[in-house]
């Protein structure tokens, strides 16, 4: 394993990760960018910023009191869903028209029986708007929806697919095309994943949602917390506090200096988080960061001279990333003190 990154600089490239043909092509030269979506502006800033696949989620109708997807209504007192079909009718087409695909979010890590009809209805609003897959969360989801629509299935996040067994029977028995990874894995783990036959892979990066990103139940509640990085406190005895997000805040962020590697272990996608994103300028600027570390691999460039390159046009990379990612060692896929602390 390298050595752990120096605060203040980006990470060297990493050559100890096997590159190798995936799903029986030689390794692509490039990479999807899957972003969020909740707006037309949101929309129209990813579009711009280099987006090629994006994922939204409708909001759930009015007489069911939970999300159908991984996330609740409102997260930081900003909205996450699309606020009507016919909202999410133009959102589809316009993205169509810009030439990215369409991913519909029903990934909900529970849905209970009461709402499986409910949960039904809501994928149908999703298909009629003419989205290209639907993102699952659970088992359950899976069992609705095999041999049922000839939609693309896609297991994300909150089916925690941490087993290149379960990726390989949910691709067998229930024709799942696409595996979203767990926060947690390694790049040595990704490859594993990357090797399957006709099944691709998407990562989510630049994620500050925890190493296991909705499995920690921790809920929404003033006063406790948001479940990452909100500073949940516990006490000991009657005057002590003890502060508990350290151990709870496991997410390794930034993966900007792994992309050549992904892309050479054959990711399919990366994932963008931020759907409750209340800047929506600067969650499409992480989105053109990205974007041109991918160009910049696929032009032979080395990503240690496409972010020098970064560096001297934008301020985000002195004023932001610097500081609270290559400072913080919040690397996402390198052995940093965050990726010790998953347990």
């Amino acid at each position: 394993m390298p050595a752990d990154p120096r605060p203040g600089q980006p990470c060297a490239p990493r050559d100890d990760v096997a590159r190798r043909p995936v799903n029986g092509r030689a390794a692509g030269p490039t990479a999807h960018l899957n972003a969020p979506v909740r707006s037309l502006k949101m929309l129209e800033l990813q579009i711009a910023a280099g987006a090629t696949e994006v994922y939204l989620a409708l909001r759930p109708p009015a007489h069911v009191p939970v999300s159908f997807d991984a996330l609740p209504a409102r997260r930081d007192g900003e909205p996450t869903h699309v606020i009507s079909t016919a909202m999410l009718g133009e959102l589809v087409s316009l993205a169509h028209g810009a030439g990215l695909t369409v991913h519909f979010c029903a990934d909900a890590p529970v849905v209970a029986a009461e709402h499986e009809d409910a949960w039904r209805a809501h994928v149908e609003h999703g298909l009629a708007a003419g989205a290209d897959t639907v993102v699952i969360g659970c088992l359950a989801a899976c069992a609705w929806l095999s041999g049922r629509t000839d939609v693309p299935l896609v297991a994300g996040t909150p089916m925690g697919v941490s087993t290149v067994g379960f990726a390989t029977y949910l691709r067998d028995v229930h024709g799942v095309r696409r595996v979203v990874l767990p926060h947690t894995l390694t790049l040595d783990e990704v490859a594993t994943f990357c090797a399957l036959q006709n099944l691709q892979i998407e990562t989510p990066v630049q994620t500050g949602a925890g190493l296991d990103c909705t499995r920690c139940r921790l809920p929404d509640t003033p006063g406790i917390g948001l479940g990452c990085r909100a500073g949940y406190t516990g006490t000991r005895g009657e005057d002590t506090t003890v502060e508990l997000g350290a151990f709870l805040d496991g997410a390794s962020d930034c993966a900007l200096c792994d992309v050549p590697t992904l892309i050479d272990l054959g990711v399919d996608a990366l994932q963008i988080p931020g759907r409750e994103s209340p800047n929506l300028r600067q969650n499409a600027k992480i989105t053109q960061m990205y974007r041109r570390a991918i160009n910049g691999h696929a032009a032979g460039q080395a990503i240690t001279d496409v972010i020098e390159a970064i560096d001297r046009v934008e301020l985000t990379w002195q004023m932001g990333w610097l500081p609270r990612l290559c400072d913080q060692q919040r690397c996402r896929f390198r052995d940093t003190p965050q990726q010790r602390a998953y347990v």
